[in-house]
C-alpha cells in the first residue's frame, strides 16, 4: 500500500476518495478508497454509478473501505479493445456471488476513465504470509485448499475461468482466504465473434500456469485452474513455485520440504496432461482426508489459519485518511461539485474543471489527445471558453464497446467497435445460498442486463 501520487492519481472517482494506491496490473490501478457522503448525491447520481448499498444491518456510521480499480489510461489510446476487455472483467466480477471472492459494489465502465468498486478484504496475501511466516502447516494449508476449491468451483459454475489464480492473488482476511483478480476470467469468450482472446497466445503468470496455457490461454479449460491451485497450495508448503522456469513437459517436481502427507494430492494435480488432473470434489475429498487423518475437522483447521493470519502481524496497515471520520473539505468539495453539476457519470472531471494550462482532474491524459489518437484525425479548433450544460449541443451517443453490467449516460469517449452479436442467453447460474445480499442485488441487476447475452 503506497500513498497516492499527487501527480497522476485521481483524488476522487464517482461517489469514493481514493486513499492509497494498492497496486497495478496489466489492464489497471487499484487504490484503497472509501465512499464519500455527499448532500446532493441523489437516488438517481446512485443509479448512475449501478451503486450498491451496505446491506441491512451493517454499521453505517463506519466507513466502508473499498477497492477501486482504475483502467490505464495509456491502454485507452495504444489497445482499441482496453475498454471491452475492462468492461468483461466487471462483468466476471459481478457474476460470481460468493463469500470466497469481493463483492461488486459500484461500476462506471463509460466513464472517460472506466473503473469499479468492490469490497475492501483485509488481510496479506498469501504470497505475504509465506513469505513473512513461514510454510503453513495441516490445518492452515487445508483451510487454505478448501477455500480455493469453493472459489472456483462457484467461478466454473459462472461459466468462466480465473486463469491467473496464483498466491499473490490470493487474500487471507478475518473470514476466511478470498480469490482476487479476475482480470483474466473469460472462458464464454471463445465462442463469440467478439472474442477478446488469440489462439497460441499465454497469458497468466508463468509460475503458477500450466503448459497449456502457456501456448494457448483462449482453449484452457477447468484443468488449468486446477493446476493453478495445486501451484497455489505447493507454495503454501514450501514457499517456492512448483517449476521455478515454468511449466515442464518432462521432469520431476522437487519435493523438498514437502511432506509425504501432502504429496499424493499435488503430484496428481501438478501433471502435464489436462485429462490427467483431478476434479474439485475430487481435491476437496482429499483436503477433508488428510484433515480427518490429523483429527481435526474444517471449522477447526479455519480457525487455526485465522489466529495464525492475526498473531502474524501482516494485515496491511491503513492510512491515516482511512481512519479519519470524513474527508478533508478540499476532498468533499471537489466531489460535491461533480454532483451539483448534474453531468454524466465522472464527466465533471473529463470536460476539465482544473486550470487552462493544468492537466485534466485526474492528471494524467488529456482527453482531446485520446480522441484524437483513436480517430487518427486532427479535430477542428474549439473554443476554449465554456459553453454552459444547458447551451451545449447533443452528443451523438457513443457506439457500445461491449454489452455493460447496465446502461449508464454517454461520455465524450468515441471508440467505435462491432456490434457484437446477441445469442441466446442460457438458464442463470445458481447462487450460492449464504451470499451477502448486496451481492445477490448485483447479481440480478446483471442477468437482467444480459437477458440477451450467452456468454455469461
Amino acid at each position: 500500500m503506497k500513498p497516492l501520487d499527487t501527480n497522476k492519481d485521481p483524488q476522487v472517482l464517482g461517489p469514493f476518495e481514493m486513499l492509497a494506491r494498492l497496486g497495478e496490473g496489466g489492464m489497471g490501478v487499484a487504490y484503497l478508497a472509501r465512499r464519500i457522503p455527499l448532500d446532493g448525491f441523489t437516488d438517481e447520481d446512485a443509479a448512475a454509478y449501478q451503486l450498491v448499498e451496505a446491506d441491512a444491518g451493517m454499521d453505517a456510521a463506519e466507513p466502508r473501505l473499498v477497492v477501486v480499480k482504475m483502467i490505464k489510461p495509456e491502454l485507452l489510446d495504444g489497445e482499441p479493445q482496453a475498454r471491452e476487455r475492462f468492461a468483461r472483467e466487471i462483468d466476471a466480477v459481478g457474476a460470481v456471488v460468493s463469500e470466497r471472492v469481493p463483492a461488486l459494489i459500484a461500476w462506471a465502465p463509460d466513464a472517460e476513465w472506466p473503473w469499479f468498486a468492490m469490497d475492501y478484504v483485509a488481510g496479506p496475501s498469501l504470497h505475504t504470509m509465506v513469505t513473512g511466516s513461514g510454510p503453513l502447516g495441516v490445518g492452515p494449508y487445508a483451510a487454505l485448499g478448501l477455500a480455493l476449491v469453493d472459489a472456483l468451483r462457484v467461478i466454473h459454475g459462472a461459466g468462466l475461468l480465473h486463469r491467473d489464480l496464483k498466491p499473490s492473488n490470493v487474500v487471507l482476511g478475518p473470514d476466511g482466504p478470498v480469490v482476487l483478480d479476475f482480470g483474466l476470467a473469460v472462458l464464454a469468450e471463445r465462442q463469440s465473434s467478439q472474442a477478446l482472446t488469440a489462439s497460441n497466445v499465454g497469458i497468466g503468470t508463468l509460475d503458477y500456469m500450466p503448459l497449456e496455457q502457456r501456448t494457448d490461454a483462449k482453449h484452457v479449460k477447468e484443468p488449468a485452474d486446477v493446476y493453478a491451485l495445486g501451484a497455489t497450495l505447493f507454495f503454501a508448503l514450501t514457499g517456492r513455485p512448483p517449476y521455478p522456469h515454468g511449466p515442464l513437459t518432462t521432469g520431476p517436481t522437487n519435493w523438498d520440504g514437502v511432506d509425504s502427507a501432502f504429496i499424493g494430492l499435488l503430484a496428481q494435480i501438478l501433471v502435464p496432461y489436462p485429462v490427467q488432473r483431478p476434479k474439485l470434489d475430487a481435491v476437496e475429498a482429499n483436503v477433508k482426508a488428510l484433515l480427518a487423518a490429523s483429527d481435526l475437522t474444517p471449522e477447526l483447521a479455519a480457525e487455526q489459519l485465522a489466529t495464525l493470519v492475526a498473531e502474524s502481524g501482516l494485515t496491511p496497515k491503513l492510512p491515516a485518511a482511512a481512519l479519519a471520520d470524513q474527508a478533508s473539505p478540499a476532498v468533499q468539495e471537489l466531489a460535491q461539485k461533480a454532483v451539483d453539476a448534474g453531468a454524466a457519470p465522472d464527466a465533471p472531471w473529463a470536460d476539465g474543471g482544473a486550470a487552462d494550462d493544468s492537466p485534466g482532474f485526474y492528471g494524467l491524459v488529456d482527453t482531446e489527445e485520446i480522441e484524437l489518437a483513436q480517430e487518427a484525425a486532427v479535430a477542428p479548433p474549439q473554443d476554449p471558453t465554456p459553453t454552459p450544460a444547458d447551451e451545449r449541443p447533443a452528443e451523438p451517443p457513443a457506439a457500445p464497446s461491449a454489452p455493460l453490467p447496465a446502461p449508464a449516460e454517454p461520455t465524450s469517449y468515441r471508440l467505435q467497435l462491432p456490434e457484437p452479436p446477441e445469442p441466446e442467453a442460457p438458464p442463470p447460474a445458481p447462487v450460492p445460498q449464504g451470499a451477502p445480499k448486496a451481492a445477490l442485488r448485483v447479481a440480478e441487476r446483471l442477468r437482467e442486463a444480459y437477458a440477451h447475452r450467452g456468454d455469461l
